[in-house]
């Protein structure tokens, strides 16, 4: 069954704060270098969110994160101005150069993403809950480092009851996850915690 997707977070703003976000894109839309994605690099970054991360404490959260490769495979726009790149693990990159930011000077900000589905348990859910969604990577702000740290999660809980509103993250370069569990469409979170890398992936909620 399919189910609408969900918003992603969003933190009110100015007028004058937009303006400069958008006026700071354009500028870094401007750039001149380019930027080579190869299969190897996909590979190593899948190699690290394919893992299971998890709080201290034996009833802690702990969260689970495969590739989602039905949306990744379906992926076929390199340098689309959402998506510039799509992660893909096994071999199955996508070598291609682009233009950074890669989307002229129209403001188009330089994706670069993974899709993702897993589990979470533990913590405020009574059972394991399915999630899925993306993890965005690369600093817009440092275009020269677009698998730089850290990664930023936005995943959202499936099911026809959902257990949960969205999941938000940051994956750091030492390997933890500060996440932030949101089990309401209010802004404020419900759970914040600390997640800490324990090894492979199981994405079975079962």
């Amino acid at each position: 069954m399919n189910h609408p997707r969900l918003k992603h977070f969003r933190i009110p703003c100015s007028p004058a704060q937009r303006f400069g976000l958008l006026g700071l894109l354009a500028i870094l839309a401007c750039g001149t270098g380019s930027i080579t994605f190869t299969p190897d690099e996909d590979d190593a970054v899948m190699a690290v969110l394919e893992s299971t991360w998890a709080e201290d404490g034996t009833e802690g959260l702990q969260l689970s994160l495969c590739e989602d490769r039905v949306r990744s495979d379906a992926w076929d726009n390199p340098g689309d101005c959402q998506e510039s790149h799509v992660v893909r693990g096994g071999g199955r990159g996508l070598e291609h150069k682009e233009d950074e930011p890669g989307g002229g000077c129209g403001g188009c900000p330089f994706g670069v993403l993974a899709y993702v589905q897993g589990v979470i348990s533990g913590g405020p859910f009574s059972e394991p809950v399915s999630v899925e969604g993306e993890v965005y990577l690369g600093d817009l702000f440092n275009v020269g480092s677009i698998f730089a740290y850290p990664h930023r999660l936005d995943l959202s809980c499936t099911g026809e009851v959902r257990a949960c509103y969205g999941i938000s993250g940051e994956l750091q370069e030492n390997g933890q996850i500060d996440i932030k569990v949101h089990l309401d469409s209010d802004m404020q979170p419900d759970h914040e915690m600390t997640l800490r890398m324990q090894g492979a992936a199981n994405c079975s909620n079962e």
